[in-house]
C-alpha cells in the first residue's frame, strides 16, 4: 500500500468547481481527454453528491510503455466513485471521498478530496487529494504500486485541462 498527495489547480472560484465536480457532463468529458486513451463512460448519480463513473477504457496502445503492462488487459473496466459531503472541516470550501477499483485487476485506490479557495481574490482552487493505492499481485505489487504513482501528476494535468476546456465553453 502507497500514501500519495495530488494537488491540481483550477481557474475558478472553489463554487463553480465544486459545481463543475458535481456535473455529470464534465465527469463524462474528462475521461474523453485523457491522452492516448480512448473509453467509453457512463456517469450515474448514486445519491445527493455522489456520482459513480464507470468506463470502458483501450489501454492496448499505452500498456507497452509500461514494463508491467503485459500484465493488464486490452481493455479495462474502470469504476470510481466520488462524493462531496454538505459540511466540510472549517477552512475548506468542499470535502469528500474519491474510490477506485478495476475488474480483473488487483488495484484499489481510496482517497479524501478537499476544495479551498487559492489566490488572494478566491478566483482559483486548489483541490488537494490525499489517499492510497494498493496492488495486490505478489512479490510485484510494489514495483507496480510505484509505477503508478510515477504517473499521478500527468492525471493532475489532464484534470487541470479538462477543466480549462470545460469552463471554457
Amino acid at each position: 500500500m502507497r500514501d500519495f498527495e495530488l494537488l491540481i489547480h483550477y481557474p475558478s472560484s472553489p463554487e463553480q468547481v465544486l459545481q463543475l465536480l458535481n456535473d455529470p457532463g464534465f465527469l463524462e468529458f474528462r475521461w474523453t481527454q485523457m491522452p492516448k486513451i480512448h473509453c467509453q463512460v457512463q456517469v450515474k448519480p448514486a445519491g445527493v453528491g455522489t456520482f459513480v463513473s464507470r468506463a470502458k477504457v483501450n489501454i492496448a496502445d499505452v500498456k507497452t510503455s509500461s514494463p508491467y503492462g503485459k500484465l493488464l488487459p486490452d481493455q479495462l473496466i474502470i469504476e470510481m466513485v466520488e462524493n462531496w459531503q454538505d459540511n466540510p472541516v472549517p477552512g475548506l470550501f468542499a470535502q469528500g471521498g474519491f474510490q477506485m477499483r478495476m475488474e480483473k485487476v488487483p488495484l484499489r485506490v481510496q482517497a479524501e478530496s478537499t476544495l479551498e479557495s487559492a489566490g488572494a481574490d478566491g478566483s482559483k482552487t486548489l483541490r488537494r487529494v490525499t489517499g492510497n493505492l494498493s496492488v495486490d499481485i505478489p512479490f510485484i505489487g510494489g514495483k507496480v504500486e510505484r509505477e503508478i504513482l510515477s504517473h499521478l501528476q500527468d492525471l493532475a494535468r489532464g484534470e487541470e485541462d479538462a477543466a480549462k476546456r470545460w469552463l471554457a465553453k
